[in-house]
């Protein structure tokens, strides 16, 4: 490990030779990297929802979508009927008995890490979802159209056209790019993550799939679910701060990489975003770099670094610091800046010991808030799929029933540098 982070040292130690400091204002930026804007013609739907021509009822409540576009969770009770919950949970377990569900492998459940299919997290992969031949077919059709429904909504209310054009709904799932029945058996968890990152941090393959997630979901199948007893919460970790513009990606595309911490002098948080198109005439030559937008002009951003070549080694323990101290040229935007999630090694868990070793959950950041949100029946949950971290915890003495998917966005185009 100490190996692996020297060699990180030393390949950012040669990038900051080409590196210069610069200090500017919010509607500043910094000289050689220019932002490429792929392909315009793409967001001419959101042009039409911007003169009010379409449909603007609403789904679900009107400060839902707020919440979303800000980096919160909606949570929106009784979404499906008592009797919506009951035939849905009935063809999940009907399914799940009948031995159609894969175990995972991705939640953990006590100390001991020995793997039983009996409390792993169990799902019905999307092949199976989609055969008309298994289970209740018409009432998973139905779910679906329902969930189809709220997808358009979600694209209208968010200014997301994407949601609901392009392969990100005629592939893959009915109603919802991926769709799924979940089951924890007791005792499982999941640690916490984020469901989505930026194409450029997943190495080689990151730019492959032609879609992205975009907004997670979920809908509780449980019924008489009580935490105090049977424990199984959504742990969500919203930031305490307001931020200052919309979270999780730009209009053109960029995925959310971090924050910039508020300040008495600027008193919002600023999402950062990285943009993988980027083209620069400096000696560096590097095809990625961070910047952050001006909330009232999206057209109008400031590059916070200059241009270098991104790598899942930025996930690393020790990242954010060099990040810190080396890639951003503004010290004041140094001190602020921390990646959405902190880099951690497996060493990490060695030192400090794993927190969430029996399913207690992990410990919150500072200027977080966590939400602990109980899975009722009928209950839905939305949220960013880029910019909320979440964790589940363990589930006691029952077995715990979703639908869960994510509604994808199609990806922006392939950057040069990834095709060659």
């Amino acid at each position: 490990m100490v190996g692996f982070k020297l060699n990180f040292i030393l390949s950012i130690c040669f990038a900051w030779n080409f590196l210069e400091h610069r200090t500017g204002g919010v509607h500043g930026s910094f000289v050689g990297v220019t932002k490429v804007h792929m392909n315009p013609n793409v967001y001419s739907r959101r042009n039409v929802m911007s003169n009010g021509n379409v449909e603007t009822g609403m789904i679900l409540p009107p400060d839902a979508y707020e919440k979303i576009r800000k980096g919160q969770v909606a949570i929106v009770p009784n979404f499906l009927s008592s009797e919506e919950v009951r035939v849905l949970r009935n063809d999940a377990r009907d399914l799940h008995s009948s031995g159609y569900f894969s175990t995972d492998a991705l939640s953990s459940y006590g100390s001991t890490g020995k793997f039983d299919p009996s409390k792993d997290r169990a799902v019905l992969r999307l092949n199976k979802w989609m055969d008309v031949e298994l289970g209740r077919w018409e009432v998973r059709r139905q779910f679906g159209k329902k969930m189809g429904e709220l997808r358009a909504d979600l694209a209208r209310q968010l200014n997301r056209p994407h949601l609901d054009i392009g392969h990100a709904v005629s592939d893959h799932g009915f109603g919802s790019t991926e769709i799924s029945y979940t089951r924890f058996g007791p005792g499982a968890f999941l640690k916490r993550h984020l469901d989505e990152h930026h194409e450029e941090l997943k190495g080689k393959d990151g730019w492959k799939k032609p879609t992205r997630r975009s907004v997670t979901w979920l809908i509780y199948l449980n019924d008489d679910w009580d935490t105090e007893q049977h424990g199984g919460e959504l742990r969500v970790f919203e930031r305490k701060t307001k931020p200052s513009n919309d979270i999780g990606a730009t209009r053109q595309g960029d995925l959310q990489i971090g924050w910039l911490r508020a300040t008495s002098g600027d008193p919002v948080e600023r999402p950062v975003f990285l943009d993988g198109h980027c083209t620069s005439n400096d000696t560096n030559g590097g095809n990625c770099a961070m910047y952050i937008e001006n909330p009232l002009n999206h057209e109008n951003i400031q590059y916070i670094t200059k241009s270098f070549f991104a790598s899942p080694i930025l996930f690393v323990a020790g990242s954010e610091k060099l990040t810190r101290q080396l890639l951003i040229g503004d010290p004041a935007f140094a001190r602020r800046f921390h990646f959405l999630e902190i880099p951690k090694s497996a060493i990490d868990a060695i030192i400090k010991g794993n927190v969430n070793e029996d399913g207690r959950g992990s410990e919150p950041i500072f200027d977080e808030n966590p939400r602990l949100i109980s899975p009722n029946g009928g209950t839905l949950v939305v949220f960013d799929s880029v910019s909320v971290p979440h964790e589940v915890l363990a589930t006691r003495t029952r077995e715990r029933w979703a639908a869960s998917g994510w509604y994808h966005e199609d990806q922006q185009d392939v950057p040069i540098h990834a095709i060659s």
